[in-house]
Order: C-alpha cells, then sequence, then structure tokens
C-alpha cells in the first residue's frame, strides 16, 4: 500500500472510523473481564494470525477472526474489538510490515467485529454472553434465535471484513472492485461461515473450562479444531494451486513450437475472466470461463498441426479444414479430466462457434452456443489481433474495437462484445498487449485488417 496518497487516505478514513466504533462500545458499556482473559485471546489470535492464506489478487487471510469473533460473543463489543485490534497488529508489526498495513488491518478487523457485536447487542437484544453458553438448560425456542443471530453477527463481521479489504486491494492494485470481489472472496464464503461455528465452540469450552477454574486451558483445547480446520484449507488451496500450475505448464509446452502463439491461451485466460467478471457470472461459471479458456487450444499438442501452426503463408482449403479440427481434439482431450467433462468440455468444443451459425465444428448459433465459448472467441480474437503476426504487427486499441464491433452480431455475440469494448479491465489488457503500430495510418489499417482477422480465426490459428 506504501506510496499511494489516495490509498493512506483510505487507511486513515478507516482508522477513523474503528476508533469511532470503539467509542461507541464504550459509550454502550463493556463487560466485566478478567484481565487474563482478554491478554489470552489475545496472545491466541495473534499466533493464529502468524500464518495467513493468500488468496489471488494480493489479499491473505487467517483464522484469527475465529477467536476475534468468541472475544466479541464472550466479552462484548468493546473488548472483542480491543482483542482484534491488538492480535492483529502484533501479528503485522511482528511480520515487519509497513505503518499503514498495520494501522489498516488493526482498524479493520476492529471495525468489523465491534460493529458486528454491537447490532448482535444492541439492535436484537442478545445476551452477552449467549445463553446457550450457558451451563444451565436453555429453552430450545431461545436457542434457535440466538443461533440465527449468531449467523447474522457473523454474515455483518464478514461483509464489513471483506468489504474493506477488498477496496483496499482495488485501490492498491489498480483492479476494479468487483474483479478483486469475485476472485478472492466469493469461493470461501461456504468455508468462512463453516469456520465461524468454530467461534461458538471455542466460546463454549471456554466457558466451561472457567466454571472449572481452568479458563486458560479450556482457550487452547478450543484452538485446536481451528488450527485443524486451517490445515485442512490450507493443504486444499495448495492442491488447487498445484493444478493451476500443472494445467498451464501443459498448455505452455504445447505453445512452445509456436512462437507467434506463445503464451496465447494465458492471456486469453485473462481477457475472458475480465469479461466474465463484467458479466457478473457466479464463482462456479467464472472457473468454467477461466479453465475452458485456458485449455481451448490443447488440441493443437497433435503433431498434424504443427507445420501448419508454423507456415507463414495462407492455408490450403484441405488445411484449414484439417486445422478446424483441433476445436473437438481439444475437447476429446479436456474430457479424459473428469472434472471437466460437461460445461468445460463443452465450452472448449464450441470456441470457434459463431452467433450466425457460420462457425465450427457444429454450426451452432445464437444463444445456442454456450456463454463460455461465446466469451472465449471474442478473447481469442483479441489476442489474434494484439499478436505479432508474420504478416503484420500487432494493432493498436482503437482497431481492435473498430474490428469487434464490425463483427457484433455476426460473429461475436452482441452483448459480449459491448461488456468487452466498454470494460475497463478489457481495455487496460488490449492496450498492455497491443501499442499503437508504427507506419500506417489508422483507417487503413483497420480496412486491411478486417479480413485478415476473419480469414485467421476461420483457419483456427488464433
Amino acid at each position: 500500500m506504501a506510496g499511494s496518497k489516495k490509498v493512506r487516505l483510505y487507511v486513515i478514513a478507516v482508522a477513523i472510523a474503528a476508533a469511532i466504533a470503539l467509542a461507541c462500545a464504550w459509550y454502550v458499556g463493556p463487560s466485566k473481564v478478567e484481565p487474563w482473559a482478554v491478554v489470552s485471546f489475545t496472545i491466541v489470535a495473534f499466533l493464529l494470525g502468524l500464518s495467513p492464506t493468500t488468496f489471488r489478487v494480493a489479499v491473505s487471510g487467517t483464522t484469527s477472526f475465529v477467536v476475534h469473533i468468541s472475544a466479541g460473543l464472550l466479552f462484548g463489543a468493546f473488548w472483542g474489538g480491543v482483542v482484534a485490534a491488538v492480535s492483529t497488529a502484533a501479528t503485522h508489526i511482528q511480520q515487519h510490515r509497513d505503518w499503514d498495513k498495520v494501522l489498516f488491518n488493526a482498524s479493520q478487523r476492529l471495525l468489523s467485529v465491534t460493529l458486528a457485536v454491537l447490532l448482535y447487542q444492541t439492535a436484537f437484544g442478545a445476551s452477552i454472553p449467549p445463553s446457550y453458553l450457558q451451563s444451565t438448560p436453555v429453552p430450545i425456542a431461545i436457542v434457535q434465535r440466538e443461533l440465527f443471530l449468531f449467523f447474522v453477527l457473523a454474515a455483518v463481521y464478514f461483509t464489513i471484513n471483506k468489504a474493506l479489504v477488498g477496496l483496499a486491494s482495488a485501490l492498491s492494485s489498480g483492479r476494479p472492485f468487483r474483479e478483486v470481489w469475485h476472485l478472492n472472496f466469493r469461493g470461501v464464503v461456504g468455508y468462512d461461515f463453516g469456520a465461524s461455528l468454530l467461534s461458538l465452540l471455542v466460546a463454549w469450552i471456554y466457558q466451561q473450562a472457567n466454571r472449572a477454574g481452568i479458563g486458560p486451558i479450556g482457550l487452547v483445547v478450543g484452538v485446536i479444531p481451528i488450527v485443524m480446520v486451517r490445515h485442512v484449507y490450507q493443504m486444499y488451496r495448495e492442491l488447487q494451486s498445484s493444478g493451476e500450475e500443472l494445467l498451464e505448464l501443459m498448455v505452455k509446452a504445447i505453445e512452445a513450437r509456436d512462437p507467434y502463439t506463445s503464451g496465447h491461451s494465458l492471456r486469453v485466460k485473462e481477457l475472458s475472466r475480465a469479461i466474465a467478471l463484467e458479466l457478473n457470472l457466479p464463482a462456479k461459471d467464472l472457473e468454467e470461463v477461466e479453465t475452458a479458456a485456458l485449455l481451448h487450444d490443447v488440441g493443437k499438442i497433435h503433431e498434424e498441426f504443427a507445420p501448419l501452426l508454423r507456415k507463414e503463408s495462407k492455408l490450403t482449403p484441405d488445411e484449414t479444414l484439417l486445422m478446424q479440427s483441433h476445436a473437438v481434439k481439444s475437447a476429446e482431450l479436456v474430457g479424459i479430466i473428469t472434472k471437466f467433462r460437461g460445461g468445460i468440455q463443452r465450452a472448449v468444443r464450441h470456441h470457434h462457434e459463431r452467433w450466425d451459425g457460420e462457425g465450427y465444428p457444429d454450426g451452432v448459433k445464437g444463444a445456442d452456443i454456450p456463454l463460455a465459448s461465446r466469451v472465449i472467441i471474442v478473447s481469442d480474437t483479441i489476442d489474434a489481433m494484439t499478436t505479432d503476426r508474420p504478416y503484420r504487427k500487432r494493432l493498436s486499441l482503437d482497431i481492435v474495437i473498430a474490428e469487434l464491433q464490425k463483427c457484433r452480431g455476426t460473429q461475436f455475440d452482441p452483448q459480449i462484445v459491448d461488456v468487452a469494448v466498454n470494460s475497463v479491465a478489457v481495455r487496460r489488457l488490449i492496450v498492455g498487449a497491443a501499442p499503437d503500430a508504427e507506419g500506417e495510418a489508422a483507417p487503413m489499417r483497420s480496412r486491411r485488417v478486417g479480413a485478415v482477422a476473419a480469414a485467421f480465426l476461420r483457419a483456427g490459428r488464433a
């Protein structure tokens, strides 16, 4: 975050809001707690915070939030906020983070816990600690009500926390907030709510141990499930990352045989992801688009395509038909992996279908073409036009947009074109790949490129 005036102003604003929230919690009235209890929870949260899990866009998270929520449930908004702020600040100081990161993360955790518990305690009149954590019998109706309120508390906490962190990441990385939110948070909502239930377990174990006069020991016992869940989740993330890296390595190996398409599939994946985010697709559909975009040309690994990929002159009709078969062969290879059968396999097979039905391999048209395929063909075209080829240099943003709009409603889904040409993220990717070409005037280049790009895609060499 360091070095950005906008980000620093944002950090200061969050810190001021956190201070106001803490003052409100004090005004409502802090619960009476033993100093050792606050210190114990702070130390445990600090230790859990030392091993963060990294997400996909400059964001990391820890399981320390479980202890923060437990502290809020047991001790109220004020002391819960104190535990969250002090433990988070200590963790970041120990990791030698910049002052603005220390201040921001301590403030956003304090603000998330304090506001969530204040709402839980004052707006809904829930008891601190909740009655179902007590050892005496409690009517089932009260337990059900307070459990429902706990999930409201968790939802408020996660919404505030992720909104604050997501906006900070968006400001510091230059990515749109929606993109950061989709990439980092949509896939972990279930994990967060599942892990939040551990807050109840930790609070209950602590309550029982405290009644028996061994509160700190009970806290340590309660932390064991947190560590186990965190370890399992980290293993899942590492396995998922390893799978993604292996796929990218395989694709790079395939593309290494053609210097003009090196990195093509990764760029198409990035473009497709940007378009899919603008379409606000669900997390599962977004993942399908990304995976299909990465694998859309894997069929070209077959030796029969090697001479065609390296051929600098125009393909003959027979060669064109052979090259077009790569869509089917790619789908066949993708279908070998059980997880990719279905949506991903269909998206790969149909990524050269045209909106007007003149594409291949099946001549599917309009909305019958899988949405992922409609996204990929636009991304595929963009990358084809913004990559140096033997017969021309890469093209500028204006020409790329003009070509997309020219083929809107014939080759491409009109909605996808509109989203692509109006997306800041897509434009940024195009500009990064395609600086203005030198030499020819733009109008002349545009007239010449229309036929070249269409022929290139018909041949399937994109």
